[in-house]
């Protein structure tokens, strides 16, 4: 057995189970399991060298600095954006993240989005709900030759271009570093942004969030959209300013929205930003885009959700167990 205390945070009820069921994979005694994210629990976090965390855990530099102990860091998520990794590398802090758990299940996700959207599918069973079994009102449009714009075609992006494909879709990629060898096998054509939003009936965003990719649909360039168009964003909330997509929506540009994401999510479920003295403009904006946009029937929003099945947890448990052993073995 390894040395190294070793600690779980941001546990969810559901992702316990298999963490628990797999700890038998884990080289270690005495694994901490904890719901709380690790900033929050600071004084337990300090207690131990390796800690695995979800996106909602930020471990910024102030963090960092209470935890001098701290060796190595496997976040379950593919994204890193809530790890400060220069802060990490200065102090010899590995840190490792889940690459592929997710290509095909945020993939379906991101269509499941477009066709509730497309076919306005939440309201009709909210209707129906209300007692109204009448289709007034709820007339969708159709995805078949239709042009799906695909911001990042990395590895989720590219199993949409599949699914896209398979319904019979046209598919405009954008990239930083175009595929084109890919492009052909999938038969489909890279362009810009600004050409990729002029051109597709349906975007749907696949990128991380950096410092390059922060409100890359923004006021600005929402505009050029076609009017009816339909914005899917399954990747990062920071990715799309969220004033921009209600702005777009009450201007008729966008028919619709399918949001997994939001700006600041960490903040969205807790008033006590609004409660304390003096929130900033930016907190007051953020939160007020929220709820216009959470509250209207041509968004469908939800809870970040998309790496949510069986599969893929299964897969991100055991992808960061295997990748804690390894940083143990090397490090013993």
């Amino acid at each position: 057995m390894n040395e190294f205390k070793i600690a779980f945070f941001g546990v969810k009820p559901w992702e316990r189970e298999i963490i628990e069921r797999q700890l038998i994979n884990l080289d270690a005694t005495g694994v901490g399991i904890f719901t709380s994210e690790l900033h929050e629990n600071i004084q337990m976090a300090k207690k131990y060298e390796v800690v695995s965390i979800f996106i909602y855990s930020k471990l910024n530099k102030e963090v960092l600095d209470q935890l001098p102990n701290l060796k190595m860091i496997a976040t379950r998520s593919t994204g890193i954006d809530h790890l400060d990794c220069e802060e990490c590398a200065k102090r010899k802090i590995v840190v490792k993240n889940v690459v592929g758990y997710g290509e095909n299940t945020v993939a379906e996700y991101a269509i499941a989005l477009l066709l509730a959207v497309a076919k306005r599918i939440i309201p009709a069973h909210q209707s129906v709900e209300n007692g109204e079994f009448n289709p007034d009102g709820l007339t969708g449009v159709d995805l078949f030759g239709k042009t799906l714009g695909v911001i990042g075609v990395g590895r989720v992006g590219k199993n949409v271009v599949r699914m896209a494909k398979g319904l019979g879709m046209k598919v405009i990629g954008v990239e930083k570093t175009p595929d084109f060898a890919l492009a052909k096998k999938l038969n489909f054509k890279y362009a810009d942004l600004e050409t990729c939003l002029k051109d597709s009936d349906f975007v749907t965003l696949h990128v991380p969030a950096t410092l390059e990719s922060i409100q890359l649909i923004n006021r600005k360039n929402i505009k050029l959209m076609k009017p009816g168009s339909i914005l899917i964003n399954t990747s990062r909330g920071a990715v799309v300013e969220s004033e921009a997509i209600a702005w777009a929506l009450n201007e008729k540009i966008l028919r619709g929205a399918g949001l997994d994401v939001a700006e600041r999510e960490n903040d969205l479920e807790s008033i006590s930003m609004i409660m304390n003295p003096g929130p900033s403009h930016e907190d007051l904006r953020q939160v007020l885009s929220y709820h216009l946009l959470r509250d209207r029937d041509d968004v469908v929003f939800t809870p970040h959700n998309a790496f949510n099945t069986k599969e893929a947890i299964e897969k991100i448990i055991k992808t960061t167990i295997e990748n804690i052993n390894t940083f143990c073995k090397t490090k013993t």
